[in-house]
């Protein structure tokens, strides 16, 4: 997601019950290592992007409830 100079990119993680858990328990280290990789690779492919401000966050949905926060 852009909005003028803040470029934010967003691990999504939804759960329909609590039979498997809350959705942040699948935000890993491991998994927050694999998103930071694929954001700079991504990010490398793009210099004209270089100069913004990037973000990376995770978002967690529960039902009708959305809660956000950073990665890292």
């Amino acid at each position: 997601m852009r909005r003028g100079r803040q470029l934010i990119f967003c691990e999504v993680k939804a759960k329909t019950g609590d039979r498997f858990g809350h959705p942040w328990e699948a935000v890993t280290p491991e998994k927050e290592r694999r998103v930071r990789r694929a954001v700079d690779a991504w990010l490398a492919a793009r210099p004209e992007l270089a100069d913004l401000d990037v973000e990376l966050e995770a978002v967690a949905v529960r039902g009708r409830r959305i809660e956000r926060a950073p990665i890292g």
